[in-house]
């Protein structure tokens, strides 16, 4: 049987003492940047993992946090997951899972988990509109909210660059010429201009903004027919919303997908309707999970900087653990887009 790796062993691999090894574990003391980087690499090569038993009897703790997500459906979901998983344990937590969107149970079943499973505390990927009044910003445990919906200055939040990122992406394609640029993910049968430059939240209200604000930074006008939506934004959508669009009559030299998944789908629709990536059609999505790099061709794509996006919630969390009681935080990330081969930039 395998030997554990105590923080005696990261000590020695990172060549520092047991007490910066333990300090960086707990978010304590000061170092330099190197010095928690040579930690952090140590603890990622030896496998280092807390022993969360002996813990618990020591400090009252657990040393777990609570990840709430809405399934795993989406690529998204699994590839951020992987991350929050790997970071935490980095910073001396393990993570324990919970899907919010399988069988109706909604929001509400996270505050049963939470007093269920009893974690330090929970980071939450929220991707529908609050309540003002919403119980779930008034537990007792420390929270830290992924989300681009109004959490009205209640508890720390990590967002995206959404408006951004997709402002830059359509801007691109349109300063290489392209003018009839489709998006396909826009909220279900809504193409309203004003909706959606009014909209105060909401991840697709957010980045199709940003569509809209590439053209008129340019003195155009969008046209708000090239929208289109097809359900949830899965490939399957992406394939139909490609066919649904054609049968209109409808030819695009661009199309910008709200994300990676969609885009992927349109990418295989596009190919089954004989018209050609990016000779044709340019493509852009947005996430840049994996599997945009592997795509036929690869998948141009925005990069919310989603370890970044991860570290900032996990290390707000962690502080609202240990004690932190100062004002509430909202973080964005950067962005910038990677250019692959579906587009001719």
């Amino acid at each position: 049987m395998p030997r554990h790796v105590t923080i005696k062993d990261v000590a020695k691999e990172a060549g520092v003492s047991f007490k910066t090894v333990s300090n960086v574990l707990n978010s304590t003391g000061s170092m330099r940047d190197s010095t928690r980087e040579r930690v952090e690499n140590a603890i990622v090569k030896l496998g280092y993992t807390v022993n969360l038993s002996a813990r618990s009897l020591k400090t009252g703790t657990t040393g777990l946090i609570g990840l709430s997500i809405f399934d795993f459906s989406q690529p998204f979901a699994p590839y951020l997951s992987d991350q929050v998983i790997d970071y935490a344990r980095q910073r001396g937590y393990g993570v324990i899972v919970n899907t919010y969107g399988q069988g109706g149970a909604g929001l509400a079943s996270v505050m049963d988990n939470a007093a269920m499973l009893a974690p330090d505390g929970w980071f939450v990927f929220i991707d529908q509109p609050l309540a003002n009044e919403g119980a779930l910003l008034e537990q007792p445990y420390p929270l830290v909210v992924a989300s681009d919906y109004e959490t009205y200055d209640r508890v720390d939040k990590v967002t995206m660059p959404n408006v951004e990122g997709v402002r830059q992406a359509t801007g691109r394609l349109l300063d290489a010429g392209c003018r009839n640029i489709a998006l396909f993910g826009a909220c279900e049968g809504n193409r309203d201009y004003d909706y959606y430059m009014n909209a105060t939240e909401g991840t697709q209200e957010m980045r199709v903004r940003g569509y809209i604000l590439a053209f008129e930074e340019r003195g155009l006008r969008p046209d708000m027919d090239m929208l289109f939506s097809w359900g949830l934004m899965m490939s399957d959508s992406g394939v139909r919303a490609v066919n649904h669009m054609l049968k209109q009559g409808v030819r695009p030299d661009a199309i910008v997908c709200l994300n990676d998944a969609m885009a992927i789908g349109v990418l295989h629709g596009l190919e089954a309707n004989g018209l050609h990536v990016p000779e044709d059609v340019q493509l852009i999505g947005y996430d840049n999970v994996p599997e945009a790099q592997f795509s036929n061709p690869s998948l141009t794509t925005v990069d919310p900087h989603v370890s970044d996006y991860v570290k900032c919630g996990i290390d707000m969390l962690i502080e609202r653990i240990q004690g932190y009681e100062g004002p509430i935080r909202t973080y964005c990330t950067d962005f910038e887009l990677i250019e692959r081969g579906s587009t001719r930039l």
